[in-house]
C-alpha cells in the first residue's frame, strides 16, 4: 500500500473520527472508505449514495461466492 501525507482540516478529521467509531473502523480504513465512495459518486453522478453502497455490497458478495442464480419462475 502506498503512503502519502495529506493535510486535512480539523473538522474533516473530527468527522472522520466519528464516522470511524460508528462504523467500527480505524481512521485510515474510514478515510479509504469515504474516499472510495466519494470518488465513485463523482464518477457516477446519476447514482445515489445508497445505490453505490448496494453495488459495492453486491460486488463483495459476488467475490465471496455468496450468490445464487435468480430464476423468475421461483419469484
Amino acid at each position: 500500500m502506498l503512503r502519502k501525507t495529506v493535510n486535512l482540516s480539523e473538522d474533516i478529521v473530527r468527522n472522520l473520527e466519528i464516522y470511524a467509531k460508528k462504523e467500527s473502523r480505524d481512521f485510515s480504513s474510514a478515510l479509504r472508505h469515504v474516499l472510495r465512495i466519494g470518488l465513485l459518486a463523482l464518477q457516477n453522478p446519476e447514482l445515489t449514495k445508497s445505490e453505490i453502497m448496494d453495488i459495492l455490497e453486491a460486488k463483495a458478495e459476488l467475490e465471496a461466492g455468496n450468490v445464487e442464480e435468480f430464476d423468475i419462475e421461483d419469484f
